[in-house]
């Protein structure tokens, strides 16, 4: 059936109910918009930003050079890199989780334009408005800076997002809200559980979409395919793998680490996330770098404190570890490792 409503003349895959049929738009300003908005709004793009930064923030302790203000940096440095790690963690849900339940619901997308589907075989839940909804969630619960204006940014960000989504085709509405809505209870989930269950989280995600996406007859795709849902999951659960690196090295040692896993980040406060909050941690840590007489030793002796702060060869080990599963995920994709494939099937539009 075509579609009268929508500008592509596309085939509604899914039936031509409000919640289902196919709204892409190829006329006017509106898919110029909502190409502008999904360069910002994309999971992909949030977890890969925040990779990057979380490579780069040991730079904040090596480029340091005054001992008078390396406690206070130090502390920043802390409080920035847990923060980080639990940004990139509920960023990986849509990566993982939403693409194990493409699998579970088994809902096609809703848009056939030109002899082809518009994106991958499955929509439902839509993992780009399931990242909204997590972004939105944020902005309305810790409301940071200016706190009505980051509500209503929270808000028009879940809106912004569904519209895209729709609009392009990639989604129907109902796949759309779906999406925001599970995005939406995630964020207060994950910030309210204790941090150590973060792991179990994982692992549950990684368990499940295994299993669905595995057990799925109808997944049978092109060689090289860059819609192979499989290599969506293994290329997600890359940062995850970085995420559990990471998150079971915070604190001073061990026992203070799992001292702060035990709480939930929601109930952390600034002194929680200041890992070396005690003042007396303070005084020691600058009394162990303070200058002395001997300029050259005094200087050894900065930069050895700043490199265990660093803990640069744990750094590069979870990244090595990061880096090979993301590899891994393009050797699948190169040769189909794990999926089945078909010069006879039907490739969809590439997903942006």
């Amino acid at each position: 059936m075509v579609n009268a409503a929508n500008s592509a003349n596309c085939t509604n895959v899914n039936g031509d109910m409000f919640m289902n049929k196919c709204w892409k738009n190829d006329e006017s300003v509106l898919p110029l918009m909502a190409s502008f908005i999904m360069q910002f709004v994309n999971p992909r793009t949030v977890a890969i930003s925040t990779t990057t930064i979380l490579f780069l923030l040991p730079a904040i302790l090596l480029l340091s050079n005054s001992p008078a203000v390396y406690p206070a940096l130090k502390n920043k440095y802390s409080q920035l890199r847990i923060i980080l790690i639990h940004m990139l963690h509920r960023s990986a849900y849509p990566l993982v989780l939403g693409v194990g339940l493409y699998a579970v619901f088994r809902q096609r997308r809703p848009c056939f334009c030109d002899g082809a589907p518009v994106g991958s075989i499955y929509g439902m839940p839509s993992g780009d408005a399931m990242a909204g909804g997590i972004l939105g969630a944020f902005l309305i619960d810790k409301a940071p800076f200016y706190p009505k204006l980051a509500r209503v940014l929270g808000v028009c960000v879940m809106i912004c997002v569904c519209f895209e989504r729709t609009i392009l085709g990639f989604h129907t509405i109902g796949q759309v809200v779906t999406g925001t809505s599970i995005g939406f209870i995630l964020h207060f989930y994950s910030t309210r559980v204790p941090q150590w269950f973060i792991a179990v989280d994982i692992l549950m995600q990684w368990i499940l979409s295994a299993i669905a996406l595995q057990l799925d007859p109808a997944l049978i795709y092109s060689p090289n395919d860059s819609n192979n849902l499989w290599v969506w999951f293994i290329w997600g659960a890359s940062f995850q793998v970085l995420v559990l690196f990471l998150l079971f090295r915070v604190g001073k040692s061990p026992l203070d680490g799992w001292r702060v896993l035990r709480q939930s980040m929601n109930k952390m406060s600034k002194d929680d996330l200041n890992i070396q909050s005690d003042s007396a941690e303070d005084h020691l840590l600058a009394y162990a770098i303070k200058p002395s007489h001997d300029m050259i030793e005094s200087d050894e002796r900065y930069k050895r404190r700043i490199s265990k702060d660093a803990d640069i060869p744990y750094t590069f080990i979870a990244f090595i570890a990061f880096f090979a599963v993301n590899f891994l995920s393009f050797c699948m994709q190169q040769w189909g490792w794990l999926v089945h494939t078909s010069d006879s099937a039907a490739g969809g539009t590439p997903m942006a």
